[in-house]
């Protein structure tokens, strides 16, 4: 197969009984929680027998750091071998056993397989409590192009479609504005606040992993070399504008800085701090930045100033 035929073969959905399905984020009540849907390590073993023959693949696991697994997903194309990493977490429940097979799938997205399932819209469904956890009462209907072709799988396509608009996930605002901030979007964000949750951390807890990672990102953690120039003119005039368009103050951006980077005023900022921060603002909307602020400095959020576009307050 040429590589445009490797990459469709990889690409492929899968029949319904190839996918297993375990419960996101629920609703306050969890009588309802957000279906996620994963490929068995044993399809993703089966689609690449069929796409590289059982001598033209392997893998291999290293362990990445304290608790976590990275697996490597080789394929023989030609005469050369080529390698996509990814990793995983070790699992509550046989701790390694999880994070090795999670690690297999991650990297089998690398490679495209089971890609698509990223694509499924939210679906919520019936849950039912087990141990400490929950499981879906009843596996969700997939729609007809997350099939392959001329597979019976009940019904309607309608049931899912009908399923997918549900309640709103219980993330507070300051979690999912802090993960916008250090991932750009929210689409993992379900699954990985279920995850924590699952590991007994509260919303505290995860707010502070997530001011650890941003920190991380922009090299200022521990309050160490940032590794980058301070913010420039224009990125700080940036920032007052946006903050100008939603109406917020001087006082609601120093307190924002002060949560989520430790410091005082934007001359503080380092570059890529000054683009998380405008990025932020972009993404999120008034009620959630005041929410956040809110959250970390109390409900007192001062009233608003004019800000022109040639002052910079501080």
């Amino acid at each position: 197969m040429d590589a445009t035929k490797i990459v469709e073969a990889l690409q492929a959905p899968f029949p319904p009984e190839d996918i297993e399905w375990r419960v996101g984020s629920t609703n306050k009540d969890k009588t309802k929680g957000l279906a996620l849907a994963y490929i068995t390590n044993r399809a993703i073993q089966n689609r690449l027998d069929e796409v590289f023959g059982p001598f033209g693949w392997q893998n291999q696991f290293k362990e990445w750091k304290q608790g976590s697994q990275l697996c490597g997903i080789s394929v023989k194309f030609g005469d050369e071998w080529i390698t996509k990493w990814d990793g995983a977490d070790d699992s509550n429940q046989e701790a390694t056993k999880g994070g090795l097979s999670d690690s297999m799938k991650r990297a089998a997205y690398q490679w495209g397989i089971g890609r698509y399932l990223y694509k499924l819209p939210r679906i919520w469904v019936e849950i039912e409590p087990i141990g400490r956890s929950y499981k879906i009462k009843n596996k969700p209907i997939l729609p007809s192009w997350a099939v392959p072709k001329g597979c019976k799988q009940g019904s309607s396509e309608a049931h899912y479609e009908e399923q997918h608009t549900g309640p709103d996930i219980s993330i507070p605002a300051t979690i999912r504005a802090k993960w916008t901030t250090l991932v750009g979007n929210e689409n993992a964000l379900p699954e990985q606040y279920d995850a924590w949750r699952n590991e007994g951390k509260t919303d505290q807890q995860i707010e502070q992993i997530l001011t650890e990672k941003i920190q991380e990102k922009n090299g200022t953690k521990g309050n160490g070399p940032t590794g980058n120039g301070t913010a420039s003119e224009k990125q700080r005039k940036a920032i007052f504008a946006i903050a100008k368009s939603k109406g917020l103050n001087e006082e609601n951006i120093k307190q924002l800085i002060q949560y989520l980077n430790h410091k005082q005023s934007t001359s503080e900022l380092t570059s890529n701090e000054a683009s998380d921060l405008i990025s932020l603002l972009n993404q999120v909307e008034r009620d959630e930045l005041l929410a956040m602020i809110s959250n970390s400095r109390g409900p007192d959020f001062g009233k608003s100033i004019d800000i022109s576009d040639d002052d910079l307050p501080f």
